[in-house]
């Protein structure tokens, strides 16, 4: 088994942002494992992808690098003991499966609560996945995504071993993550102007609100 790394280069804003261009080379929880299948040459092919210019979006690609209909998506988040928060994900998970229209995408718990990595991996794997994607829906690169969700990927698939995964990159440094937390901010100050309705993150929280 030979990992296989990749470089990922961080988006590059077009001229009218004056945001600088910034790289990295992330190495073993971007590996494929396990490519003993005959999609072998593909998946190693996908890994090694890279975008054509600095320009070019890194949510954008060729269609060999598309998420397949035999493939299953996991999106992981830390997991809580507050339900509010483990349910959360699941409303993600509904968003990003009508938005994508991807056929099989399963949300997981990194602990916490269920279901866990291994439950969604195999729930995956009985609708007909050859393919799993774990995507960490957090923030930063840290110690969870370095060390943690890889292992818990690792141990869910070994009750699977004809089927190979992948663990992406965070969600990080995306110039769209600027449109939701400035959307967020400008909601939140309508709240607190009387002018909408708390937000359903803050729904019956009562924390929206200015303090003196």
């Amino acid at each position: 088994m030979h990992p296989v790394s990749i470089s990922l280069q961080h988006f590059t804003a077009n001229p009218t942002h004056k945001f600088s261009s910034r790289s990295t080379h992330v190495r073993h929880s971007c590996d494929f494992v396990k490519l003993t299948t005959v999609k072998r040459n593909r998946g190693h092919q996908a890994m090694n992808s890279r975008p054509d210019s600095p320009s070019r979006s890194e949510t954008t690609g060729g269609q060999d690098y598309t998420v397949g209909e035999n493939d299953g998506v996991i999106i992981v988040d830390h997991g809580s003991r507050r339900q509010e928060s483990n349910l959360m994900l699941n409303d993600f998970v509904t968003m990003f499966r009508a938005r994508t229209g991807y056929r099989i995408v399963e949300p997981a718990h990194m602990e916490l609560a269920e279901p866990t990595i291994k439950e969604a991996f195999g729930k995956c794997v009985q609708q007909g996945a050859s393919r799993v994607i774990v995507s960490p829906y957090f923030l930063s690169p840290g110690r969870h995504w370095n060390q943690d969700i890889p292992s818990l990927a690792a141990e869910a698939s070994k009750e699977h071993s004809n089927v190979p995964y992948i663990v992406t990159a965070p969600l990080g440094l995306h110039e769209l993550m600027v449109d939701v937390m400035n959307d967020r901010i400008k909601y939140c100050l309508r709240h607190v102007g009387g002018d909408a309705n708390e937000c359903t993150v803050c729904a019956g929280t009562g924390k929206c609100r200015l303090y003196s």
